[in-house]
């Protein structure tokens, strides 16, 4: 008996989420076409040729004709299912109506606490021990369709977005096969609204993105780091009337009373074997592991060597 395998048309505007799964659809012959949004399209089309893909089967969106699109590659295609890899749109009702319960998001975060945009930064962020992959059935209420799959990822310490988004995408991948496989057997279940509300959130801003010395502990500050290592250029605090990004920071133990009296943000500590230790609220510490100034990407120890010292403060 010849077996016909189900084709997916991929909408997808992420590298480290979505090339993995789009790899693992083509490996199994699943993959129809992929679709981008036209704002990434210069930077991403080339990386996908380099992962092997045709360019005739790579296609361009835009916004203002997205329905008209997507009508047209449905056309051409003729898709079994569309699966969203982090696209930046929401789908119109009539494309969804063309492909019922056959428009199908891969949301890289848990519903329906992690609504919305960003979820991977939003749980390193808050410091969640658990993340994970919600797959939905799309419907014109954002992140709210039925539920088709959940595979939970649990978040290893000190993990950045990039490390954590790589095992994501990888997840993602596998699902996406056991998926489609299951695409006509799979019974959808509503959203499980019994838990915390939910958060809609949104990409994070500058202010989200900058350290507050004067509220956030040790421990905030370094999920903050490791949720904005590598896509967000890390955390943002100043020295000196001069922006600095932290890339990796890490606890620090200080046993001298005296350095537990500076404020929070002063340099406690500096040479060129630890580096720089920087005093935080309720008398915590953080050493500074990696920074980038303008001038470049610098360990605490290089720091010191350039001018940072005992008694300065970031603000």
């Amino acid at each position: 008996m010849y077996l016909v395998m189900k084709k997916v048309l991929a909408l997808c505007s992420s590298d480290i989420l979505g090339i993995p799964a789009l790899l693992r659809l083509k490996q199994q012959d699943s993959l129809a076409a992929i679709a981008i949004p036209a704002g990434i399209a210069g930077q991403f089309i080339p990386m996908l040729l380099n992962y092997g893909f045709s360019g005739d089967d790579i296609h361009v969106l835009s916004k203002k004709t997205l329905e008209v699109q997507l009508r047209e590659l449905i056309a051409a295609y003729q898709p079994d299912a569309i699966f969203t890899f982090t696209f930046s749109w929401m789908i119109p009702d009539p494309i969804l109506n063309l492909l019922p319960k056959r428009c199908i998001n891969f949301h890289y975060g848990l519903l329906p606490r992690y609504k919305g945009a960003e979820p991977v930064f939003w749980q390193l962020r808050n410091g969640e021990e658990m993340g994970g992959i919600s797959i939905h059935i799309m419907t014109s209420d954002l992140d709210n369709g039925p539920m088709l799959m959940v595979e939970e990822l649990p978040v290893y310490k000190g993990e950045t977005y990039g490390l954590y988004a790589q095992r994501l995408g990888a997840l993602a991948a596998e699902a996406a096969v056991k998926l489609l496989d299951e695409l006509d057997t799979i019974e959808p279940a509503p959203v499980n609204t019994s838990n915390e509300p939910a958060l809609f959130l949104k990409a994070p801003t500058w202010a989200d993105l900058t350290i507050n010395w004067q509220q956030h502990t040790a421990a905030e500050i370094e999920c903050l780091v490791n949720a904005s290592n590598p896509r967000y250029s890390g955390a943002i605090t100043s020295f000196k009337q001069t922006q600095i990004n932290f890339f990796e920071v890490a606890p620090a133990e200080i046993s001298n009373q005296a350095d537990m009296q500076h404020p929070p943000g002063t340099i406690i500590y500096a040479d060129l074997l630890y580096g720089l230790i920087v005093a935080c609220i309720n008398k915590q510490f953080l050493k500074i592991n990696v920074a980038f100034i303008q001038q470049g990407y610098f360990s605490g120890s290089k720091l010191f060597s350039m001018g940072f010292k005992v008694g300065e403060a970031f603000i």
